[in-house]
């Protein structure tokens, strides 16, 4: 069998090419003076032709080269492993779970810091603002080894309202919060006691929120979808690997949004008037003021608001997380007569800019349904769909609960609360969006 001979590199491929161009031109000439003085020029040009023809597949063989190398640099989003919340740890002896205090709060905190599953929303802070935001009872569950070190953890948040039932989850409001554990063995320890508070207080079920499948056997509901984008070291490299109709519309929002702020409660007015006005053309409850500005507090250093400005009135808005490599936006908003200006992918091109600059690795877009229009928003900017998994403890036979905008008993409502003034909507709001996970 014979070997494959190596293409040229494309330094000697370009210094043949030279060569053969002078050969070119030399043979022209004599080609010419040949001619001229009637003598047979059919040898000289039989060397032209295949001088010629060499250069030509020279040509082919260095601008192949050339995009090669091109894309061979150019940056690309790849895929995102997701680390799992249940390690596969040996035990090391015995194993209690017990009631976060005051005293555990630095270890409970080292142990998020070291767990690559761990999102801000499982941090014991989180849990308290719940708490000292709308009155909710909490319990943070942690699992101890014999040496006393942290080697699990549950925060648990119970919601009982008469429009929507009696429930605990992990964590209502945000996206992740079901148990981190070291192994198997760990968290079912510490389900089974979250699942023992749930039979005391007579909650109809435990939800367990994951972004992967962490094999537990319990009813799950997987209709949600998140999207994470990996972030490169520099914007260019993000910018360039947008899809053209992408960056159009950037510019196009660019030309439109002639400010753009990021902070914190110095732009809490200006977010919420946004916010609250978007919500409510939705048809959803508003959280209250109170709720993103105890937010803000608690998560000091590791969140951020967003304000988009046309002319000098906000008109679009967000709100940011930071933790461990990712960054999040829980909250987005854009006032719905400003749609047709591409604004919203300015801020969001804005957002991206400012993760990049912060350090962060991957940028997570939040949560959305399969087939909602939102999920295409989301997909165009290259992030990658993860299924996000939900576990359920229900008593026997109790079918999976349905919460959502799509229960036919909640459309009429929706539609009732598009129709009410801003102003009321802010003032209901807050008693009712409590209640719903």
């Amino acid at each position: 069998m014979g070997m494959e001979m190596p293409e040229p590199r494309s330094d000697a491929s370009k210094e043949r090419f030279d060569e053969l161009k002078n050969t070119k031109g030399r043979l022209s000439r004599l080609i010419g003076e040949a001619r001229e003085s009637g003598r047979n020029a059919d040898e000289l040009i039989g060397e032209l032709k295949l001088v010629s023809d060499e250069m030509k597949q020279l040509q082919k063989r260095l601008k192949k080269q050339l995009t090669d190398t091109s894309v061979a640099k150019k940056w690309a989003p790849g895929t995102i492993e997701i680390p799992p919340a249940i390690a596969n740890k040996p035990s090391r002896g015995g194993m209690k779970v017990e009631r976060c205090t005051d005293g555990n709060l630095s270890a409970v905190e080292a142990y998020l810091a070291d767990h690559p599953a761990a999102s801000i929303w499982h941090r014991p802070a989180v849990s308290t603002f719940i708490e000292n935001t709308y009155g909710h009872s909490a319990r943070y569950l942690i699992a101890l080894d014999d040496e006393h070190s942290v080697v699990g953890v549950l925060p648990l948040v119970q919601l009982n309202s008469r429009l929507f039932g009696n429930f605990l989850v992990a964590m209502p409001y945000f996206n992740y919060g079901g148990v981190l554990a070291d192994n198997r063995e760990i968290a079912l320890n510490l389900i089974a006691q979250a699942d023992q508070w749930r039979q005391e207080i007579d909650a109809r079920h435990l939800e367990l929120r994951f972004c992967q499948d962490n094999d537990l056997g319990l009813p799950q509901k997987t209709d949600k979808v998140g999207f994470w984008l990996p972030l490169p070291d520099n914007t260019d490299d993000l910018w360039n690997s947008f899809q053209p109709k992408v960056r159009a519309q950037i510019r196009r929002g660019q030309r439109e949004m002639t400010e753009l702020s990021i902070g914190g409660a110095e732009l809490l007015d200006e977010f919420y008037r946004v916010f609250s006005v978007n919500m409510r053309d939705l048809g959803t409850p508003v959280y209250g003021k109170d709720f993103f500005s105890n937010l803000l507090q608690a998560l000091k250093g590791q969140a951020w608001l967003v304000v988009a400005r046309r002319e000098g009135r906000a008109v679009g808005c967000a709100f940011l997380t930071g933790y461990h490599a990712r960054m999040e936006i829980p909250w987005a908003s854009t006032l719905r007569r400003y749609n047709h200006t591409s604004i919203n992918m300015s801020m969001y091109w804005k957002i991206l800019e400012f993760a990049v600059q912060q350090g962060f690795s991957v940028f997570d877009f939040g949560r959305c349904s399969q087939d909602a229009g939102t999920y295409r928003f989301k997909q165009q900017w290259g992030a990658q769909p993860l299924k996000l998994y939900w576990d359920y403890v229900l008593p026997e036979g109790d079918k999976l609960p349905a919460l959502n905008p799509d229960n036919p008993k909640f459309r009429l409502l929706i539609a009732v609360w598009q129709r009410l003034p801003v102003r009321l909507t802010n003032l209901l709001g807050p008693h009712i969006v409590k209640g719903l996970p």
